[in-house]
């Protein structure tokens, strides 16, 4: 038994809600790394609809075989640990692709346990997360519209 089985969920389900939104932090199990696993990812967009997000990585550092170039290492954003409560160390956010990611797959994962919600990015921090997105010449510009991320 976890504790937020003892959390009602209609309780869960508005926390979902709530915290479910442009800036949030999520610690999740993705397929979509190689090898799969856990990890933090901000949300940093939506559909017109709001049925889907975009979202970023966080990652520990910056992975010189993956950002090859100086355009793609300046994609990565630095994000302080000082200044956030959801990373212990210095980390950075990859800017150079975005996930769809489906809001009833989000709802569904923070409403069976809240904790997955770390936190959010300081306005600061996603100011400069978004100007990164929308100069990436790595992600098409119908994308970015999508998830209204076009300059």
């Amino acid at each position: 038994m976890s504790i937020a089985d003892l959390i009602p969920e209609e309780l869960r389900e508005g926390f979902a809600e709530r915290n479910i939104q442009i800036g949030s932090v999520v610690k999740v199990y993705v397929s979509d790394t190689n090898p799969p696993k856990e990890k933090r990812l901000i949300l940093v967009g939506a559909s017109w609809d709001k049925l889907h997000f975009a979202s970023v990585f966080i990652n520990n550092d910056i992975n010189p075989n993956i950002f090859t170039s100086q355009e793609l290492i300046n994609l990565n954003y630095e994000i302080k640990a000082e200044n956030c409560d959801f990373i212990d160390h210095d980390s950075f956010a990859d800017c150079s692709k975005l996930k769809g990611r489906p809001a009833s797959w989000l709802h569904k994962i923070v409403t069976e346990d809240p904790s997955r919600v770390l936190g959010a990015v300081s306005e600061e921090d996603m100011n400069e997360i978004r100007e990164r997105i929308k100069s990436a010449r790595t992600i098409s510009k119908s994308e970015k519209r999508n998830f209204g991320l076009s300059l």
